[in-house]
């Protein structure tokens, strides 16, 4: 049997928790991944995963078995790329997960670009604006906006981009525009709902920052629905730059609060914590450092 192969088939198994996940991912039947860990479980001559047909767990053996061949696969890899054609072409498949507006306005731009600076490089793109587990999904790289939280993952800042507090002209010509942070809490306001904070908005006040309560009729998890929203005078809106500068150019919006600056948001490249990342993967994140509009 092929010891390699079989290994890293049993690695992505137990990182996905699934035979099938692993075939979609790799294009391999899942037939063929079950044999791969039977061979590699008859060699060893342990039982390495419990399954059945709703549960696959690992076992002692296998929990065991599972963190040496991380360290070998790691190792393996930075071997190769330390010699021959990798050392001076970069190739293979990167699996990428990016938010849905944010990486079709800004990421996906980028991306292009990155495939015509490697040819020998394939891309694989998730657009999801939700949690992904990286390491069960197999995604190499993912960019995030916003606050971090799962320590396990190693953080590459990009940049950070400004936001706008913003109304369309028929709202502020029914309701008024607000002229303090402090007047909010008496207007409608579309609330971004992926975001930690919440219905509480953050305002930098010269160097003093203000949390102030709002609410609204309507809230969302898609930057599209607030853009939206916000154009046809449902509320009030704190939404990034590359959001909704198109509509403040058009008219269709009016930037207001201009003494008050709403907290810029961090944006972040993130992969899983191991011991070797390819050369690609530091590649593309060089690349999206310089090709982002962090604005």
């Amino acid at each position: 049997m092929d010891l390699i192969s079989g290994m890293s088939m049993f690695r992505r198994v137990v990182e996905a928790e699934s035979f099938s996940a692993v075939a979609r991912e790799t294009g391999v039947s899942q037939p063929t991944i079950s044999k791969h860990i039977s061979a590699l479980e008859k060699h060893l001559g342990v039982k390495l995963l419990n399954r059945s047909t709703r549960h696959l767990a690992t076992t002692e053996p296998g929990k065991k078995y599972y963190h040496y061949c991380v360290r070998i696969l790691d190792e393996v890899a930075e071997a190769e790329a330390s010699v021959g054609q990798q050392q001076t072409e970069l190739t293979g498949l990167l699996r990428i997960n990016v938010p849905i507006s944010f990486g079709r306005r800004q990421v996906l731009p980028a991306l292009w670009s990155f495939m015509q600076a490697y040819p020998a490089i394939n891309l694989d793109i998730m657009m999801d604006d939700h949690y992904v587990d990286l390491v069960k999904e197999g995604i190499d790289l993912a960019v995030r906006v916003g606050p971090l939280f799962d320590s396990s993952l190693v953080a590459r800042k990009l940049g950070c981009y400004q936001r706008l507090t913003v109304a369309s002209p028929s709202y502020i010509e029914k309701y008024g525009e607000p002229g303090t942070v402090e007047e909010l809490k008496n207007h409608s306001c579309i609330v971004f709902t992926l975001l930690t904070t919440g219905n509480n908005w953050h305002y930098y006040d010269k160097q003093e920052l203000k949390k102030i309560q709002v609410n609204g009729r309507i809230c969302t998890s898609s930057p599209d629905a607030m853009l939206e929203a916000a154009l046809k005078g449902f509320g009030i809106a704190v939404a990034p730059t590359w959001l909704v500068q198109d509509a403040i150019n058009d008219g269709e919006l009016k930037v207001i609060l201009n003494n008050y600056t709403p907290t810029p948001m961090e944006l972040n490249a993130i992969y899983p914590e191991r011991h070797y990342v390819p050369a690609k993967v530091h590649a593309l994140i060089d690349h999206l450092r310089e090709n982002l509009d962090n604005t």
